[in-house]
Protein backbone atom coordinates (compact mmCIF):
# COMPACT_ATOMS: atom_id res chain seq x y z
CA UNK A 1 0.00 0.00 0.00
CA UNK A 2 2.88 2.38 0.81
CA UNK A 3 4.36 1.73 -2.60
CA UNK A 4 1.13 2.76 -4.27
CA UNK A 5 1.02 5.97 -2.22
CA UNK A 6 4.59 6.76 -3.23
CA UNK A 7 3.75 6.05 -6.84
CA UNK A 8 0.72 8.33 -6.63
CA UNK A 9 2.84 11.13 -5.08
CA UNK A 10 5.44 10.78 -7.83
CA UNK A 11 2.77 11.11 -10.47
CA UNK A 12 1.41 14.23 -8.80
CA UNK A 13 4.96 15.69 -8.25
CA UNK A 14 4.32 15.85 -4.55
CA UNK A 15 6.94 13.30 -3.65
CA UNK A 16 9.71 14.76 -1.52
CA UNK A 17 13.03 13.37 -2.61
CA UNK A 18 15.14 12.84 0.50
CA UNK A 19 17.74 10.79 -1.30
CA UNK A 20 21.28 12.03 -1.72
CA UNK A 21 22.26 13.13 -5.19
CA UNK A 22 25.24 11.69 -7.04
CA UNK A 23 27.40 14.80 -6.66
CA UNK A 24 27.23 14.79 -2.88
CA UNK A 25 27.98 11.07 -2.75
CA UNK A 26 31.00 11.64 -5.00
CA UNK A 27 32.20 14.55 -2.84
CA UNK A 28 31.89 12.45 0.32
CA UNK A 29 33.85 9.62 -1.26
CA UNK A 30 36.57 11.99 -2.47
CA UNK A 31 36.96 13.64 0.94
CA UNK A 32 37.14 10.28 2.69
CA UNK A 33 39.69 9.11 0.13
CA UNK A 34 41.80 12.26 0.67
CA UNK A 35 41.64 11.78 4.44
CA UNK A 36 42.74 8.15 4.11
CA UNK A 37 45.54 9.14 1.71
CA UNK A 38 46.81 11.82 4.10
CA UNK A 39 46.69 9.40 7.02
CA UNK A 40 48.67 6.79 5.09
CA UNK A 41 51.26 9.41 4.10
CA UNK A 42 51.63 10.53 7.72
CA UNK A 43 52.16 6.93 8.83
CA UNK A 44 54.78 6.38 6.11
CA UNK A 45 56.57 9.63 7.01
CA UNK A 46 56.51 8.65 10.71
CA UNK A 47 58.03 5.24 9.94
CA UNK A 48 60.73 6.82 7.75
CA UNK A 49 61.52 9.32 10.48
CA UNK A 50 61.85 6.53 13.03
CA UNK A 51 64.25 4.67 10.71
CA UNK A 52 66.39 7.79 10.36
CA UNK A 53 66.43 8.35 14.11
CA UNK A 54 67.45 4.75 14.75
CA UNK A 55 70.54 5.10 12.61
CA UNK A 56 73.16 6.64 14.84
CA UNK A 57 75.19 9.61 13.77
CA UNK A 58 78.34 7.66 14.62
CA UNK A 59 77.53 5.01 11.99
CA UNK A 60 77.19 7.44 9.08
CA UNK A 61 79.84 7.56 6.38
CA UNK A 62 82.29 10.43 6.22
CA UNK A 63 81.13 11.36 2.72
CA UNK A 64 77.49 11.34 3.87
CA UNK A 65 78.37 13.71 6.70
CA UNK A 66 79.94 16.18 4.26
CA UNK A 67 76.96 15.88 1.90
CA UNK A 68 74.55 16.43 4.78
CA UNK A 69 76.49 19.48 5.97
CA UNK A 70 76.09 21.19 2.62
CA UNK A 71 72.48 20.03 2.20
CA UNK A 72 71.64 21.50 5.59
CA UNK A 73 73.41 24.76 4.77
CA UNK A 74 71.58 24.96 1.45
CA UNK A 75 68.19 24.26 3.10
CA UNK A 76 68.92 26.80 5.83
CA UNK A 77 69.77 29.46 3.27
CA UNK A 78 66.57 28.71 1.36
CA UNK A 79 64.52 29.00 4.56
CA UNK A 80 66.26 32.22 5.56
CA UNK A 81 65.50 33.87 2.22
CA UNK A 82 61.76 33.34 2.74
CA UNK A 83 61.61 35.95 5.52
CA UNK A 84 62.09 39.72 5.19
CA UNK A 85 62.85 40.26 8.87
CA UNK A 86 63.87 37.29 10.96
CA UNK A 87 63.14 37.22 14.66
CA UNK A 88 65.12 35.22 17.17
CA UNK A 89 62.28 32.70 17.57
CA UNK A 90 62.08 32.11 13.82
CA UNK A 91 65.85 31.67 13.58
CA UNK A 92 65.82 29.26 16.51
CA UNK A 93 63.02 27.23 14.89
CA UNK A 94 64.89 27.08 11.58
CA UNK A 95 68.17 26.01 13.14
CA UNK A 96 66.61 23.30 15.34
CA UNK A 97 64.76 21.68 12.44
CA UNK A 98 65.69 18.09 11.42
CA UNK A 99 69.03 17.71 13.21
CA UNK A 100 70.39 20.82 11.52
CA UNK A 101 72.20 21.90 14.65
CA UNK A 102 74.61 18.96 14.42
CA UNK A 103 75.65 19.74 10.86
CA UNK A 104 75.83 23.49 11.47
CA UNK A 105 78.10 22.79 14.44
CA UNK A 106 80.31 20.53 12.32
CA UNK A 107 80.51 23.23 9.65
CA UNK A 108 81.60 25.78 12.26
CA UNK A 109 84.25 23.38 13.56
CA UNK A 110 85.56 22.81 10.00
CA UNK A 111 85.70 26.57 9.43
CA UNK A 112 87.61 27.02 12.70
CA UNK A 113 90.10 24.30 11.74
CA UNK A 114 90.68 25.83 8.29
CA UNK A 115 91.13 29.28 9.82
CA UNK A 116 93.59 27.86 12.35
CA UNK A 117 95.53 26.19 9.55
CA UNK A 118 95.66 29.48 7.65
CA UNK A 119 96.91 31.26 10.75
CA UNK A 120 99.56 28.60 11.30
CA UNK A 121 100.71 28.76 7.70
CA UNK A 122 101.05 32.57 7.92
CA UNK A 123 103.37 32.23 10.93
CA UNK A 124 105.75 29.86 9.17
Amino acid sequence: MNQLNDFYKIIQNKYVDNTINNDSIYDKIVTKEKNAYETINRVIDFKNQQKKEKTLFINTKFSDIFMNIFKVLNDLLEDLTKFDKITYKQLKKLVNKKQRIIYIGLFMILCAIFLALIEISDNI
